[in-house]
């Protein structure tokens, strides 16, 4: 076969590509429109999961939380001190006894008596002579002993002392009355916290479910993972339905309607310890045992009144005797009659003494069994609390990897994954749900414990801790200073960021004239946090001429801020003529600071001011007079016995106002300043720090890196 014979297949294979993109162009077209008349998404575009799981993320992070670091005690001294419900057989109890005393005290004894008497003809004895016929007498009786006069004296005792009994043995009653109240509603309170806690949970897994299928579809997640997700979602539908909260209506009815009020929030238990020391001796100085076996003596010896069945018995007769059929008579008399058992044993003495011992040996029993119950209860305590401890430091510990991964969203890391910050939130929520059931269990014990101690407030045997604590990296409450310059440069979520990982609890911050709008934005965002900003004013410009003037426009700019104080960083100590001219500078200084005061006073806010350590006494004396802080700078010389012997004349003025300064500059890297900072506040017996500034504490960590490198 030649060349020319042979069969062309170009045609053929050009008709073919012309059809595929024919197909193509057409389908890009018409399947877009097609899903665009359907209303359907593409549900299996793994970029359309990401932006789903991403927007919801972003919806659980923004989601405002609670925080269990509360440590006022009034509303808990109120929940405790409170009486639920009635008991209305101790009532009945002290009615009764209060009738028989009534009745005691209005019967002295006085008893009307009457007799008659009908002779009758002598049978057998016929010489017997009858001496009268019939007899009448109508007399009054006066029992003085026995059960008159004195021996209802002694009964009277006896009922009181039951009754002063029975007020040691309501008052047990009482609180253990009540503890079934509050049992019940510490339990509600606790399980309403879980209940909101695990619906978070549910979403947070009813979302990976939803995620999981859809990537189990793409192909990316094992159908076991699926499997487990759905096992745990099936877990939770059952706690929580476990967790609903149900009250007895009687509850309702019975307790404060400040604490049955919806908005009332477990929150306000402070997490807490209890002071076995306190415990203790609480315990042993109560004395009512002794004083139950001193009362249970005194009712035996009222009892067993020492004149029982002894008879002393005055009395008056008016007699009426017919001696026979025809002859009556009728006459007075009176007389006395007596009568003593014959007794030759002191069996009375002896049963009061026995009934005594009994009484002794019975309290001491029962001393001995609550005294090993009260032990039993705060060892469970305890161990409780070391639970709570324990899964505080894992949330702890899951936060920080849910700020690592803020952090990499910030800087739009690529390694940033939204499905990995849901199974973490998801942890975290885990976790605070055994949280508040550990914290209900320690409530719990500590009210067992306090119905057999003799106090009405728990705060006498209990300590408020601060959970927050126990995951801090820096000792001490931390301020810092934040300048202009790089507060314009960072964005709001980066400087927050690192105030948090930092542990600083107030910010003063000078936002400079141009930021207003993003300083509003940062107070804002910093209050949600929990962190307290302070405007700063440092301008010497303030100490000349109309300085005064300026210092109140600048305050009226920011009037709507919602910020927590006033911070004045004016230096006229950095004035080239500052020696020539000290008490002018000092006068117009002074003059700022009643300023700010008035405006702080007007607006519930805090005036601090910056110092240096060579102030005079007397401008020392005015300037804490009038600054609610004192911050005072200790630059340039980290030694402590220096820095502490130039502080004491600033302390002697206010300990109490005293904020230490340091600048990390003056540090060769991290661990040094933070062992400083240490010493220094043990040394000196405080709590605050200030560190100058944001740019210098983001140079030292950077030295420590490198240096560690």
């Amino acid at each position: 076969m030649n060349k020319q014979n042979k069969p062309d297949h170009h045609p053929f294979a050009l008709r073919i590509v012309l059809i595929l993109i024919i197909m193509t162009i057409a389908v890009q077209w018409v399947y877009p429109q097609t899903v665009k008349k359907g209303s359907q998404a593409d549900t299996l575009n793994l970029a359309e999961i990401a932006r789903e799981v991403g927007e919801f993320v972003e919806k659980q992070l923004i989601r405002p939380g609670r925080s269990i670091a509360v440590t006022d005690t009034a509303l808990l001294r109120l929940l405790f001190e409170g009486s639920y419900g009635e008991i209305n057989q101790a009532d009945a109890y002290n009615l009764l006894y209060d009738n028989q005393i009534r009745a005691m005290r209005g019967d002295i004894g006085l008893r009307l008596s009457s007799n008659f008497q009908e002779n009758f003809t002598p049978g057998i004895l016929t010489e017997e002579d009858i001496t009268y016929l019939r007899r009448l007498y109508l007399g009054i009786d006066w029992d003085l002993l026995n059960s008159g006069l004195f021996a209802n004296k002694a009964k009277i005792k006896s009922i009181e002392k039951q009754r002063e009994i029975l007020q040691y043995q309501y008052q047990r009653e009482s609180k253990q009355y009540n503890y079934l109240y509050l049992y019940s509603y510490l339990t509600y309170l606790f399980k309403r916290e879980k209940a909101e806690i695990l619906a978070r949970r549910k979403e947070v897994v009813d979302e990976q479910v939803r995620v999981a299928r859809k990537m189990y579809l793409l192909r990316i997640t094992p159908w076991e993972r699926l499997l487990e997700l759905e096992s745990k979602a099936g877990e939770i539908r059952v706690i929580l339905n476990d967790n609903q909260v149900y009250f007895n209506q009687r509850l309702k009815e019975s307790m404060p309607a400040i604490f049955m009020d919806e908005a009332m929030l477990y929150d306000y238990l402070p997490v807490f310890d209890i002071d076995a020391d306190k415990m203790v001796d609480i315990y042993n100085r109560s004395g009512i045992q002794d004083k139950l076996v001193e009362l249970q003596t005194e009712r035996y010896k009222a009892e067993n009144w020492r004149w029982n069945g002894f008879t002393l018995r005055p009395f008056f007769r008016y007699n009426i005797l017919q001696t026979d059929p025809y002859t009556v008579k009728n006459y007075a008399s009176a007389g006395i009659s007596a009568s003593m058992p014959l007794s030759f044993n002191r069996g009375r003495a002896a049963e009061v003494e026995a009934k005594t011992l009994i009484a002794t040996n019975e309290q001491q029993i029962n001393a001995f069994g609550t005294t090993n119950e009260l032990l039993n209860h705060y060892y469970e305590f305890q161990f409780k609390k070391m639970q709570f401890t324990s899964f505080y430091y894992k949330k702890l510990k899951i936060e920080e990897r849910l700020r690592k991964e803020f952090v990499m969203r910030e800087f739009d890391d690529e390694s940033y994954s939204p499905l990995r910050v849901m199974q973490i939130l998801e942890e975290k929520l885990s976790v605070e749900a055994e949280i508040v059931d550990l914290k209900k269990d320690m409530y719990l014990k500590m009210l067992k414990i306090y119905t057999y101690l003799d106090v009405s407030n728990p705060n006498d045997f209990v300590k408020v801790v601060n959970p927050e604590e126990l995951g801090l990296r820096y000792k001490g409450n931390r301020y810092l200073y934040i300048w202009s310059e790089h507060f314009t440069k960072a964005s709001n979520e980066h400087l927050l960021a690192f105030i948090k990982n930092n542990e600083i609890r107030e910010v003063l911050v000078s936002p400079g004239s141009a930021n207003f709008d993003k300083f509003s934005d940062f107070v804002f965002l910093a209050q949600l946090q929990n962190i307290a900003v302070h405007l700063m004013i440092g301008e010497n410009r303030l100490l000349d001429t109309g300085g005064s003037e300026t210092l109140g426009g600048i305050l009226e700019k920011y009037r709507g801020t919602n910020i927590r104080g006033i911070h004045l960083d004016i230096e006229p100590h950095t004035r080239n003529d500052f020696k020539t001219r000290r008490p002018d500078y000092m006068l117009a200084y002074t003059g700022l600071l009643n300023i700010a005061r008035q405006y702080c006073d007007d607006r519930m806010l805090r005036l601090s001011v910056s110092i240096p350590m060579h102030y005079e006494n007397q401008e020392l004396e005015e300037i804490y007079f009038v600054s609610d802080q004192v911050f005072v700078m200790a630059y340039e010389r980290p030694e402590l016995d220096f820095v502490a012997r130039k502080l004491e004349e600033e302390l002697s003025f206010g300990r109490e106002k005293t904020i230490i300064a340091l600048s990390p500059d003056d540090f060769e890297d991290r661990l040094s300043m933070e062992i400083f900072i240490e010493n220094l506040l043990k040394t000196l017996g405080l709590n605050d720090i200030a560190l100058h500034d944001l740019r210098r504490l983001i140079d030292i960590d950077a030295r420590s890196v490198h240096k560690v490198k």
